[in-house]
């Protein structure tokens, strides 16, 4: 069974799975398989640095090692921040009840570069002033951390023309504007004839 997202959203709490969409639900995909001349499949390795140990797929990892060249498991480790003062970890979103009790505008949200899609599914069904908030265009915002971790990623909750749930999981964009009355920086000399910079040099070629 999958695990399921729990919220609560005034009095009532629920339970919804999470239907993860990507680009293989909405387009397909196509493999590629690659075959030697008599026809037989071949499998993709990786030559090594002496340039005769070939390593099959799945015959490389990553790992741990601590400043002595130890190895240390994953679990050993402790974030830290810039000053070497220790973070504290925060639970996955799955181990407590989320609170629906903050929405974000339509400007937060397209401030944000979504990169994870979940349609929500509710066995029991959506608390129905919930939905009616969401299909008005309400945009419910809070905190999720998929497993324990130091980052929560922001996360939204938004509902289509079809009734459909969303939970869409982005990061903060980070985007420069610009308006029609800023002053244009020059990168070239602005004293240069502009028919010497339409001159084509034939010797070039």
């Amino acid at each position: 069974m999958a695990r399921e997202l729990q919220f609560r959203f005034n009095d009532s709490s629920f339970g919804c799975e999470l239907n993860k969409i990507d680009r293989t639900k909405l387009y397909g995909s196509v493999d590629i398989e690659t075959r030697d001349s008599e026809g037989n499949r071949c499998s993709l390795a990786t030559l090594a640095n002496d340039g005769k140990t070939l390593i099959p797929t799945g015959g490389t990892a990553s790992g741990y090692l601590n400043p002595d060249g130890e190895w240390i498991e994953r679990a050993d480790l402790v974030p830290m921040n810039l000053d070497g003062d220790e973070l504290p970890t925060l639970p996955s979103s799955f181990d407590a009840p989320i609170e629906l009790n903050q929405q974000a505008d339509l400007s937060t949200f397209l401030n944000h570069s979504i990169r994870l899609s979940y349609v929500l599914e509710c066995e029991d069904g959506f608390d129905s002033d919930l939905l009616e908030q969401l299909q008005s265009g309400a945009i419910f915002k809070f905190e999720f951390l998929y497993r324990a971790g130091v980052s929560p990623d922001p996360a939204f909750i938004i509902a289509d023309g079809k009734r459909n749930v969303w939970m869409l999981v982005g990061t903060p964009a980070q985007i420069d504007f610009t308006g029609l009355d800023q002053a244009a920086v020059p990168t070239a000399n602005a004293d240069a004839d502009d028919d010497d910079e339409d001159d084509f040099d034939f010797d070039m070629l």
